[in-house]
């Protein structure tokens, strides 16, 4: 008997609550998985491969003059560029691993270059692939395309995998196509750019991507990474050393401010790092210089001090639990981030200040002052207000628009966003030291730029193209090359043209044709010479070839008597000289009665025998005895 009272109706009320519930519940899991495929679905559409494909392409349509010649002519765009290839050719030809010096450089004893091989490797490694199937010099430039190339497919790569901790898709998007429009395949990645340059950008990105995911506490192991690029970097060179104190402080502040949350990545990391910088240290440095102190490349002293941080680093994981108040641990933070760099002043004091501080004034003011990359962003401005403006104004921008981000967002993603801030604004002001860190921080810098432009620009439209063009117009005051095209050039005209013009290979190849000997040129050209013949040379645009630079400097600036005897002192057998080359006018500028000025003017000394050897622009002279 089935009954229909209250009790029943209640009963079959639940029944049909709960159906109606459980069909609820089943189709929003089916929407639910609906909407995680989409959402799959979107993440596997090409579009940021796509944007780094079209921002390579575009880069190598926009670089292709420059492709071809450096394929048919060998041409070095920059000094650093031939000298690479040289000590590259050196290590091909049996040189030693560890002989970082350049024996043709102000012989015999040679100018120790402040390099490492680690850029080398690559570079070896893609002429013996090409040479499988290529010519020497075919296969030469090659890799001097190829390495370029791969290196700027890794810097859109970082910058993606960088960015996708600031948002979604259309933030990895922005933040590819605003590095283009840095320009970076006309700098640093250009074809034919051979130097440690683009390795150490790449580097920078991929340690900050291990930094930055890390301050997830679940995400600690990508410290690992963090601490190998590290170590790797510091192994090629010391610019990127102010970036890697920040990344290293970046953990530390995270454990200050929340406790033990942060004390495993604080362990990676300082466990990486004591692992990490003495192998790369053994790896590129001669068992005979490991006691050699150098404030300009990876030497003992920075060992010493990042040993000293990676045990800092483990201590405060190791007390991490004992540390329980936020004040406990900003001493003990303290503490620990004053110990390397009182071990690195007790080291070398010498290296808290100018790495260049040993070089010669003399030699300073007429080379290292008038070279483009070292200039300070505020004397460019003084001179160059549009370049400023095209460096500056962006990083500015980019700068304000992260640190904005900051106060609209929360949690971890806050943390991540002040971290970039930090590093942004740590290259911003070593552009008032050197303009080069521009490359640098650039990345970065577009990264910030293009979470903060997809946010503002969701705000205002609602999705479809317009948002796009919005976002696009956005990114205007961010992009470099957008400034480069709106304001007025005003870079002197001709000077780097004419430059340019002594280092071709036209210029410099028929030298060749005499027997080899030591030669006597403006610093600018003694890295060509050195590429481009058999000859060895007085001096080179590298400071630790102080000597040879100073003996250059004094033969072109003294009358042309005393220059005959400061010549034939040093024993080289040619004189090379290039009339319109910038060096050449800025020493006839400082001595008009002087060498320099009178081979300009033509008054050729009788103790220089013109050689009959077409190189023009250059003038090339046997020194007579």
């Amino acid at each position: 008997m089935v009954s229909h009272g209250p009790a029943a109706k209640a009963s079959r009320s639940n029944l049909v609550a709960i159906r109606t519930d459980y069909a609820s519940r089943h189709m929003s899991l089916a929407e639910n998985a609906q909407n995680s495929a989409a959402r799959t679905a979107v993440a596997a559409r090409p579009g940021v491969a796509f944007a780094i494909l079209a921002a390579l392409g575009l880069g190598v349509a926009l670089t292709w003059a420059r492709t071809t010649d450096v394929w048919t002519t060998g041409a070095f765009g920059d000094t650093d560029d031939a000298m690479r290839m040289v000590q590259v050719r050196d290590l091909l030809a049996g040189q030693s691993w560890y002989d970082m010096a350049q024996h043709r450089l102000a012989p015999p004893k040679g100018s120790f270059m402040h390099w490492s091989r680690v850029v080398d490797v690559p570079l070896v490694a893609l002429i013996k692939f090409f040479g499988l199937f290529l010519a020497p010099a075919q296969a030469e430039a090659a890799t001097r395309l190829a390495f370029p190339l791969l290196m700027l497919a890794g810097l859109y790569m970082a910058v993606a995998h960088v960015a996708r901790f600031f948002g979604d898709r259309a933030v990895l998007v922005a933040a590819v196509g605003l590095t283009f429009a840095t320009g970076p395949f006309l700098a640093q990645f250009i074809p034919g750019r051979i130097d440690h340059h683009a390795p150490q950008i790449v580097l920078l990105m991929l340690a900050s991507g291990g930094v930055l995911a890390a301050l997830d506490p679940e995400r600690s192991k990508a410290m690992w990474i963090a601490a190998a690029c590290m170590a790797l970097s510091l192994a090629i060179s010391l610019e990127n050393l102010p970036f890697l104190a920040v990344l290293c402080a970046v953990p530390v502040i995270a454990w200050t401010w929340s406790g033990n949350a942060h004390g495993r990545a604080l362990h990676v990391l300082g466990l990486g790092l004591l692992v990490a910088l003495p192998l790369c240290f053994v790896a590129t440095i001669g068992p005979r210089r490991w006691a050699n102190t150098a404030c300009d490349a990876y030497s003992a002293a920075h060992l010493i001090a990042g040993l000293l941080g990676a045990a800092s680093l483990l201590a405060l994981a190791t007390l991490s639990a004992r540390l329980v108040t936020s004040g406990s641990r900003l001493a003990a933070s303290l503490v620990a981030g004053a110990l390397p760099m009182f071990a690195l002043k007790l080291a070398a004091p010498a290296c808290l200040g100018d790495p260049f501080v040993g070089l010669d004034p003399l030699v300073r003011s007429i080379w290292l002052d008038h070279v483009a990359e070292v200039q300070k962003l505020a004397d460019l401005a003084a001179t160059q207000p549009s370049a400023a403006a095209t460096i500056g104004g962006p990083l500015a921008l980019a700068l304000c628009a992260t640190a904005a981000s900051v106060f609209l967002s929360t949690g971890l993603q806050r943390a991540r966003l002040v971290a970039l801030t930090a590093l942004i604004a740590v290259g911003f002001a070593m552009t008032f030291w050197g303009v080069r860190v521009f490359s640098s921080v650039a990345p970065l810098a577009a990264i910030g730029a293009a979470g903060a432009v997809v946010s503002i620009s969701r705000r205002l439209v609602a999705a479809g193209p317009i948002r796009a063009a919005v976002a696009a117009a956005l990114c205007l005051p961010f992009a470099p090359i957008a400034y480069a095209v709106a304001l007025p050039t005003d870079t002197p005209v001709g000077g780097a043209s004419r430059t340019a013009a002594c280092l071709r290979p036209s210029a410099l190849r028929p030298l060749d044709a005499a027997s080899p000997g030591l030669v006597l040129a403006p610093i600018d050209e003694g890295a060509h010479i050195l590429a481009f013949t058999r000859h060895s040379v007085v001096a080179a645009p590298y400071h630790r070839n102080n000597g040879g630079n100073r003996l250059s400097v004094d033969t072109f600036l003294a009358s042309p008597d005393e220059a005959r005897r400061i010549a034939r002192a040093s024993g080289a057998d040619y004189l090379v000289a290039c009339p319109l080359m910038k060096r050449m006018e800025i020493m006839a500028e400082r001595a008009p009665n002087g060498l320099a000025a009178a081979l300009i003017a033509g008054r050729v000394p009788d103790w220089l025998a013109p050689l009959d050897i077409h190189a023009k622009p250059n003038a090339i002279y046997r020194i007579t005895r």
